[in-house]
C-alpha cells in the first residue's frame, strides 16, 4: 500500500516511529534538538524500545546556520546503547523506516519546519518488499559514512555552539572583526568535520566502501568510477593534492588511494575486472 501525503508531515512520521519494533532508520540532513527529543519520546513509549540509526550530513554552514543542531545528534546517540549516528556528506534524502514494515520517503527534515511549517510532500509505503529495498539502499549509504562516537559528538557540539553564536553576531553586524572571528571558527571546525567523515577507519577502508557502493548497480571502468567516488567523498578527493615521489608527479593523491582500495578488494575476492570493467562478485 502506498499513501501520498502533504502538510503536515508529523502525523506520518509519528506513525512510522510508533511502528518500529526493533529498528528505526532515519535519514535527514537537518535535525533540531527539539524534534530529536520528540522522536525519542515516542520510541521510549513504544512496546519495544527500537534501536535508532540516524544518517545526517554535518557541514560547517548547516551547523553555523542552526539547520543541523549537533545537540540533536548527541541526544539521538545517547538515547540507547544500540543507537547510532552516521555522518554522510552530501546526504539529501529524507527517509524514515520502521523495521521492514513501513517507510516514508519525503521532502521533510526532522525539524519543526519540516514536520509542520513548510509545504512538504511524501509517500508512506507499507509493502514489505519495497520497504526492505528502501532500508537496504539507505543502509548502503550508511556504510559509506562514519558512525560517530559520543566523544566526537561532544567535541563537535562545543564547536557548533561557538559557531552559531558567531554567526548570529555576524548577522547583526557588518563589522570586520565579527566576520573574521566567524571565518576563523569555520576554519577551526573544518578539521573535526573531516575527522567525523573518516573516524577511525583507514583510507583504504573508506575508499573500499565507496567503491562497493558505486559498483552495486553495474560494473564500471576505473575512469567511470572516479567521478562517482569523488561525489561520495568530496572532502577527501581534493584534485589539488598531487602524489610526488622523488620530485616526480604520479597523479592525484586520492586516485592512488582509490586504486589501492581496488586492489585490496580484488585480493579479497570482493570485486573482479572483466572486459576492462570492475564489478562486484555476487553470491
Amino acid at each position: 500500500m502506498i499513501r501520498p501525503f502533504g502538510k503536515p508531515v508529523r502525523h506520518f512520521v509519528e506513525e512510522v516511529v510508533r511502528r518500529a519494533g526493533s529498528s528505526l532508520l532515519v535519514a535527514s540532513p537537518f535535525i533540531s534538538a527539539e524534534q530529536a527529543r520528540w522522536l525519542l519520546g515516542i520510541v521510549r513509549r513504544g512496546k519495544a524500545c527500537a534501536a535508532v540509526r540516524t544518517l545526517t550530513s554535518i557541514s560547517e554552514q548547516s551547523v553555523a546556520q542552526g539547520a543541523l543542531e549537533i545537540e540533536a545528534l548527541e541526544e539521538l546517540a545517547a538515547g540507547s546503547p544500540n543507537n547510532e549516528v552516521v555522518n554522510l556528506p552530501r546526504l539529501h534524502a529524507k527517509v524514515y523506516v520502521a523495521d521492514s514494515d513501513m517507510a516514508i520517503v519525503t521532502s521533510a527534515n526532522l525539524t519543526r519546519g519540516g514536520l509542520e511549517g513548510n509545504y512538504e510532500y511524501g509517500v508512506a509505503i507499507q509493502s514489505r518488499q519495497v520497504v526492505s529495498r528502501i532500508r537496504n539502499d539507505i543502509e548502503a549509504y550508511a556504510r559509506v559514512g562514519n558512525c560517530l562516537s559520543l566523544n566526537e559528538l561532544e567535541r563537535l557540539c562545543n564547536l557548533g555552539r561557538q559557531l552559531r553564536k558567531a554567526h548570529r553576531r555576524m548577522a547583526r553586524s557588518s563589522e570586520g572583526p565579527t566576520s573574521r572571528r566567524f571565518q576563523r571558527l569555520l576554519r577551526e571546525m573544518r578539521q573535526p568535520i573531516l575527522e567525523a567523515q573518516v573516524g577511525a577507519r583507514s583510507a583504504n577502508s573508506v575508499f573500499s566502501e565507496a567503491i562497493r557502493f558505486v559498483l552495486k548497480d553495474r560494473p564500471l571502468t576505473t575512469q567511470q568510477m572516479h567521478p562517482r567516488i569523488r561525489e561520495l567523498l568530496p572532502d577527501l578527493c581534493d584534485d589539488r593534492e598531487e602524489l610526488i615521489i622523488n620530485g616526480q608527479r604520479f597523479g592525484k593523491r586520492w586516485k592512488h588511494a582509490a586504486r589501492n582500495a581496488q586492489q585490496s578488494l580484488k585480493k579479497a575476492g570482493v570485486i573482479l575486472l572483466r572486459d576492462n570493467k570492475w564489478g562486484l562478485v555476487r553470491g
